[in-house]
């Protein structure tokens, strides 16, 4: 991995990192701009770490005639680029701020409606805020990828942002790492944290304009919605069978097991008594295969129980939000100086801890 960095960030601590991930080999630079003077306009401290394929120089060319001027921002070209999922784990690593702002390279949303997705954060209500576009046609080609890919996500999670395909969010580190951490698509990151208990937000947010999309056109992958099909299959078993294995082979090898059974005993049946000879029957080899299939299937799932039940102890199953504790009455810890019957305050106050678990 080659990283080129365009300018030293300041030694201050950023309030929030901005993190762009993309392949695109022309128009980040566009893009770029349009966001820097509404980053600017935030008021707060930030960090730009643009993540892009190292095998494009004259795009890198292209990005370092913009650090002059811009100190916040980092471009990191990574080779070879296996995506931009492992990019954005690339650029977690070398983020400093505890909020991620994660943008896409090409225009997607109006940067002017960025603070927005901040004012939706303020508190502790939420751990991700994602942007939703309005005001945007859903017709034609758009509208039937959106609807199939909505209804395959909902149909296996129960839940769908209402722009999937949208990936402007703002989110909290140790949330953005929690979800990151299956190292699949973008899309699928609010679907990850809902399913491991982060609190979501939606906003709605203006799309891009017209004439930022020709300065910096998106290029259409079309094996893009297969990948991201077979992903949304990937994450389903190992969000829903990654401790119980047992149950997704079980699942597919108990019913074709079932079914060899019951063809393999009509068939004895009719042998035994009957006059149905079963020396010509292929029918018999295919009952008896489906018996040998389903017990594979099962015994894969069983061996799967068993690695999960011997690695249990190091896998994290849960993060504790929060533990709320205070002293019980009577049982105050005296200090030495103190008069008796007189309670400690501080002592008997609730304390709240953040911890991970």
């Amino acid at each position: 991995m080659v990283d080129v960095h365009l300018m030293e960030n300041g030694t201050e601590h950023p309030h929030f990192t901005v993190l762009v991930t993309t392949d695109q080999r022309d128009g980040l630079r566009e893009t770029l701009g349009t966001y820097r003077d509404h980053l600017d306009a935030l008021g707060l401290r930030y960090e730009v770490l643009a993540i892009i394929n190292g095998e494009y120089t004259r795009h890198l060319d292209d990005l370092r005639s913009m650090s002059p001027d811009w100190p916040e921002l980092t471009v990191i070209g990574q080779r070879p680029w296996v995506g931009e999922d492992a990019a954005l784990a690339t650029g977690l690593r070398r983020a400093h701020g505890d909020l991620i702002l994660l943008l896409p390279g090409w225009p997607q949303i109006d940067p002017a409606d960025l603070p927005v997705l901040f004012d939706a954060m303020e508190g502790d209500d939420h751990d991700m805020v994602s942007a939703s576009r309005t005001s945007r046609p859903d017709g034609g080609w758009r509208g039937i990828r959106k609807g199939i890919f909505a209804r395959v996500l909902r149909m296996l999670f129960g839940t769908v942002p209402s722009d999937p395909f949208c990936r402007a969010r703002l989110v909290r580190r140790s949330t953005l790492e929690d979800a990151a951490n299956f190292g699949v698509r973008q899309h699928f990151l609010p679907i990850i944290a809902a399913q491991r208990g982060h609190l979501l937000g939606e906003v709605p947010v203006r799309p891009a304009s017209e004439e930022a999309a020709r300065d910096a056109p998106y290029v259409f992958k079309p094996l893009g919605h297969l990948r991201a099909l077979l992903d949304a299959l990937a994450l389903y078993v190992v969000l829903k069978f990654l401790r119980r294995p047992l149950r997704f082979f079980g699942a597919i090898g108990f019913p074709i097991f079932l079914v060899g059974m019951i063809a393999t005993s009509i068939l004895v049946f009719q042998r035994l008594f009957g006059e149905t000879a079963l020396a010509d029957r292929p029918a018999l080899i295919f009952a008896v295969m489906m018996v040998v299939l389903g017990i594979q299937i099962l015994a894969i799932g069983l061996v799967g129980e068993i690695i999960i039940f011997a690695g249990a102890r190091r896998m994290k199953q849960y993060d504790v939000a929060e533990i709320i504790t205070s002293v019980p009455r009577g049982m105050e810890r005296q200090e030495p100086g103190t008069e008796s019957g007189v309670p400690d305050r501080h002592k008997s106050a609730p304390t709240v801890r953040n911890t991970a678990g």
